[in-house]
């Protein structure tokens, strides 16, 4: 840790005079708590900020209370939960940017309560993260870990890599959104059938039809899909949706992907199955908890490939969601209202 307000990225040069903060005395700092692509570094040099960055802050927490002390706005990943006790210690705290499109470590209730705007990067790493479900996709059904891993040790069983093929399977989507959007084009060539559940959305939604998918009900589609991919967010209706009872419901043979948010799926319960032999595999890279520790229930079990929440980490991915959050953060500070607020004021309905 640096523990200055230099940026770790090359120097911008002096702020523009058109920088929103050239004529306000001294200009904002913004502390850097989790990793930031320099795209968005150099987005809040060159609009005036000061800049203290300092990504290991995650795992240091009377660090990141101190050096919060001093900061205007606060840029984190998924790793600083921001909650009221945090807050306490920042009080020029005006704006904190979440670099990304999850929202679960953010306490809505605390930031609202002391009139701390939001702002994040809401489809930036969508693409991202639907080529990386694909990708879990086809290493499960080709056994591509366990392969590498033999094919690395010279081990030849290849009979016990007999695989299948994607082309028979129905793909359940849990969770429609901006990234099962982009993955429903990835998969239309490559599968049977594509059919969703959204616990907003019922079936006569005109997005299903545009996409070519199938609406079908919860437990219609558990029974129903061969691959099942859950991008839903958690949230108080969604929190352990796929409990014991429902994950029991899958189709056997069935393979799950998650890769919206941990705390979705009974992780314990996905054990037993995944144990029992009655789903196939499973791919994920969203935990309950993260990491998720020593007593993790499916480390080590066949048919499963667990990743450490990578999905949207791509270069591009990370350019874009740097640049967005940055520029929303420059906007609050200057006065002007976000492009991307996670939360709509309080009074003001969200748009539709």
């Amino acid at each position: 840790m640096t523990g200055t307000d230099q940026p770790l990225v090359p120097a911008a040069g002096p702020a523009s005079t058109a920088s929103p903060f050239v004529a306000t005395g001294t200009p904002p700092l913004v502390l850097v708590a989790e990793f930031c692509a320099a795209t968005g570094l150099r987005t809040l040099q060159a609009a005036g900020c000061r800049l203290l960055y300092e990504p290991g802050l995650d795992r240091d927490p009377a660090a990141l209370r101190h050096r919060l002390a001093r900061a205007d706005a606060l840029l984190v990943r998924n790793r600083v939960r921001v909650d009221r006790d945090l807050l306490e210690h920042g009080p020029r705290l005006r704006v904190i940017g979440r670099l990304g499109a999850g929202l679960d470590n953010i306490d809505r209730a605390a930031v609202e309560e002391r009139g701390v705007q939001v702002v994040y990067a809401p489809g930036a790493g969508a693409r991202a993260v639907a080529e990386f479900v694909l990708a879990q996709m086809l290493a499960l059904a080709r056994h591509l870990v366990p392969a590498a891993r033999m094919g690395a040790a010279d081990e030849w069983d290849r009979q016990s890599l007999v695989g299948t093929e994607l082309a028979g399977a129905e793909v359940g989507i849990l969770g429609l959104g901006r990234i099962g959007r982009q993955l429903v084009p990835l998969l239309r060539p490559l599968v049977r059938a594509v059919s969703t559940f959204h616990p907003r959305q019922g079936p006569g939604d005109p997005l299903w039809r545009r996409l070519g998918v199938r609406w079908r009900p919860l437990e219609e589609l558990l029974a129903a899909a061969d691959y099942l991919v859950v991008l839903l967010p958690l949230g108080p209706e969604t929190r352990q949706l796929l409990d014991g009872s429902r994950l029991e419901r899958l189709k056997a043979g069935a393979r799950l992907v998650v890769a919206g948010r941990g705390g979705v799926v009974d992780e314990a319960a996905l054990a037993r199955l995944l144990r029992s032999g009655r789903l196939a595999g499973a791919a994920l890279d969203v935990r309950a908890v993260e990491p998720p520790g020593p007593h993790d229930p499916l480390r080590g079990l066949p048919g499963v490939l667990l990743t450490p929440h990578i999905a949207g980490l791509t270069a591009e991915a990370q350019a874009r969601v740097a640049v967005m959050v940055a520029a929303d953060v420059v906007r609050v500070l200057s006065g002007s209202p976000p492009l991307h607020p996670a939360w709509p004021p309080r009074g003001i309905a969200p748009s539709p």
